[in-house]
């Protein structure tokens, strides 16, 4: 007896094969049979027709850690048909939390129970999740738990104590390392510290997924941290993987075909390169990390860069420095507010709150950063806790769509919408997020696949599924066989929708059905409450 038979389906295999038209048994939360036609017994039986069915996309780049803690129910990722997430990305975890790392539960107002990534699976593990999550854990979160905030290198002791929280949670499932090296504190670590670090996830099995050093002309360039990533992974013998790489800012337009020749010499060469890409050209971001100067973030915590920016002198001293980053970014008509605690602000544009504020647009940025009353220069001000520096975020319109389209089409780049898990009402329904959190995925299949033609649809459901379960090393799962688990996606292609900028906090349409370990999270459109979500850890 099946459990669920779905009948007279286009089949896509996830694995780059034609579609073909068939029948998939579940049992026992797995795939049982899949044939031309199953005439078992069944509980229950869906006629599939003029619908694809496709293994459950994995997320390869997200930021959920937190996410499902605070609601359970949030959908905005199992409505694409998201079965699994890759978190901890960017250098950030929500584990371990020792030291300067321990604040990161409380910007999310959570009272976090573990330190170890042993404690925070084991705490996800007893939590409902309405999908599976793969952890990585965060190279800044293991420098701030070790070595603090501080920009310098670390003691023979503190390097130890980094490198044994590693092994931990490497150790606890962690599927490897994730570092961000754009952001302070992973961007102070000299290259023994990653070289050493690297080799130890490489000895384990793991991979170190990262958001390197300068996606444009910050500082060392964008090719140069291009080559940083390929000659750790080389040196230490380590997989590596370019999270949401992308050509950010006008000044490296049109380097993406250089990069991907680098990516495919080291290739060739043998060290393994992979990367995972957002489908939109509009990035998202922390307004601080973004516009200030990495000397002035260095050794700050959240209150003191917003009590400091609250002072007039300290932002004539960095307005020009902040200026000029706005620039980098593609200029302040470009920047849109997308999550702050003052509601006027969200979805406006830096250059429309500077027309507003008859300001300048670095003036208008670091009054939003400011503390309290420190938030003058015209500014019409109000309570500002600190926290809300680090959550501040924006919208920007950064990258050529010549590059997204030729990094698209690289058959080693995967699908990450570097978004969270959120819900249009409840705890995560707050700000003017970008839709990637809500529509990256249908994105692909609706614009990139069924109206510019840029990718078949056989190899962007690649791109979804076997492609990232393979890198990560996710077993049974991102493809359709006998014996994987039942992770299913069912859409309708020619009516797939995904969220507009305009109304970010859309659920996307023509995705009527998703199952997650053999349960039906959604069905006929409708979100049924189950709740099967798992923790997958490494081998």
């Amino acid at each position: 007896m099946w459990d669920i038979v779905i009948e007279n389906a286009r089949i896509l295999d996830g694995r780059g094969n034609p579609w073909y038209r068939g029948s998939v048994a579940v049992a026992g939360g797995r795939i049982a049979a899949i044939g031309r036609r199953l005439d078992g017994q069944a509980r229950e039986r869906l006629d599939a027709r003029g619908l694809f069915i496709s293994p459950g996309f994995i997320d390869a780049h997200t930021h959920s850690d937190y996410c499902y803690l605070m609601d359970p129910t949030a959908q905005s990722k199992v409505r694409q048909g998201v079965t699994t997430e890759v978190t901890g990305n960017c250098g950030m975890s929500a584990a371990p939390l020792l030291g300067a790392a321990r604040r990161s539960g409380l910007v999310y107002g959570l009272a976090s129970d573990w330190t170890s990534m042993g404690e925070y699976l084991d705490a996800l593990g007893r939590s409902a999740l309405p999908l599976n999550l793969a952890p990585l854990v965060g190279h800044g979160t293991l420098r701030s738990a070790a070595i603090g905030l501080e920009n310098r290198p670390g003691t023979p002791d503190e390097l130890a104590a980094l490198e044994r929280m590693l092994i931990e949670a490497l150790d606890a499932g962690a599927l490897g390392m994730s570092t961000g090296l754009y952001f302070a504190p992973g961007m102070y670590a000299p290259r023994d510290e990653l070289t050493r670090l690297f080799r130890t996830v490489g000895e384990r099995g793991g991979i170190v997924a990262n958001h390197i050093r300068d996606e444009g002309t910050y500082t060392v360039g964008f090719l140069a941290a291009v080559e940083e990533i390929i000659s750790l992974g080389r040196e230490a013998s380590c997989p590596v993987h370019f999270s949401h790489i992308k050509a950010h800012g006008p000044e490296v337009w049109g380097t993406s075909q250089r990069v991907l020749e680098m990516i495919e010499a080291a290739r060739a060469e043998g060290v393994q390169v992979s990367c995972d890409q957002y489908p939109y050209e509009a990035s998202g971001g922390g307004i601080a990390a973004d516009s200030l100067p990495h000397a002035f973030q260095a050794g700050r915590s959240p209150e003191q860069m917003a009590h400091d920016l609250s002072r007039p002198e300290v932002r004539a001293e960095l307005h020009d420095i902040v200026a000029a980053n706005i620039v980098r970014r593609g200029g302040p008509e470009r920047l849109f507010i997308s999550s702050y605690p003052a509601e006027d602000v969200l979805g406006k544009s830096v250059q429309q709150l500077a027309e507003e504020q008859r300001t300048t647009p670095a003036q208008v940025v670091m009054a939003l950063l400011a503390e309290g009353e420190g938030a003058r220069a015209g500014w019409t001000c109000f309570s500002m806790h600190p926290d809300d520096v680090a959550r501040a975020g924006w919208t920007c319109f950064s990258m050529h769509p010549d590059d997204v389209a030729r990094f698209m089409r690289y058959p080693g780049t995967m699908i990450g919408s570097d978004g969270s898990g959120l819900s249009t009402e409840g705890p995560l329904s707050g700000g003017n997020p970008h839709p990637r959190n809500y529509g990256t995925f249908p994105r692909v299949l609706g614009h990139y696949v069924r109206d510019e033609g840029l990718l078949t649809l056989e190899d962007a459901v690649r791109k979804m599924t076997s492609l990232p379960a393979q890198t990560f090393g996710l077993h049974d799962r991102g493809s359709l066989q006998p014996g994987a688990w039942a992770d299913l996606v069912i859409f309708d292609l020619e009516r797939v929708t995904d969220a507009p900028f305009e109304r970010p906090k859309t659920y996307p349409q023509g995705i009527p059905y998703v199952m997650v370990n053999g349960q039906w999270v959604i069905h006929r459109g409708e979100f049924t409450g189950a709740l099967p979500g798992q923790v997958l850890r490494r081998d």
